[in-house]
């Protein structure tokens, strides 16, 4: 089964109606939602997916992620999802590792589809995701952060090395909530996402 794109995974226990690979680990920080009171907030224009214009090139990590801040934050979390892209179109797990918490299970989940595909030969083919708007908060100065994305994900097939398409996906419009640490660089803790185009 094609699980590329955020809109293929289901998971049972959470209302969002969204990712299985989303659910947070009992031993992970909780992943703050819009009701957690911040104590510094940023919200971001809308960047886009990646500063370059193909995902087979890796994206480049934006300057407010060299800090703990709030902006940082959000910065960090819109160039996870660049790398995400990146990651599917060219089966290259460096960047997402190395952003990854190796307790979170999204991050674990996408590499191992990414890798399986490589390995089966199929490859994705669609758009890069597009950050539509971004805001990070920081919760325990220069150390925890959340950040919420909305997103719009393009269509997108996965096809086969003999170029027979395996599946498809048709894409939407998610949030994304994050869990991140800082400790001289940003870790992906958590992850959780909704639908949001119904």
């Amino acid at each position: 089964m094609h699980r590329r794109r955020i809109a293929m995974a289901v998971c049972a226990g959470l209302a969002l109606g969204a990712l299985a690979t989303g659910c947070t680990d009992p031993a992970s920080p909780p992943v703050p939602t819009s009701s957690t009171t911040p104590s510094s907030a940023v919200s971001s224009p809308a960047p886009t997916a990646s500063p370059t214009s193909t995902v087979s090139t890796p994206p480049a990590r934006p300057d407010a992620m060299t800090s703990p801040t709030a902006d940082g934050a959000a910065a960090a979390a819109t160039y996870f999802m660049a790398v995400y892209s990146y990651m599917y179109a060219t089966a290259d797990v460096a960047a997402w590792e190395q952003l990854s918490s190796p307790t979170c299970d999204f991050c674990i989940g996408r590499r191992d589809d990414a890798t399986r595909m490589a390995g089966s030969g199929a490859r994705t083919e669609g758009e890069p995701v597009a950050v539509l708007t971004s805001s990070g908060v920081e919760i325990d100065p220069d150390r925890w952060f959340s950040a919420t994305l909305s997103i719009d994900e393009p269509p997108s097939e996965e096809v086969a090395e003999d170029g027979t398409v395996v599946s498809s996906s048709a894409g939407g419009t998610y949030e994304l909530y994050f869990a991140l640490s800082w400790d001289g660089d940003w870790t992906v803790e958590a992850v959780d996402v909704s639908r949001t185009d119904g």
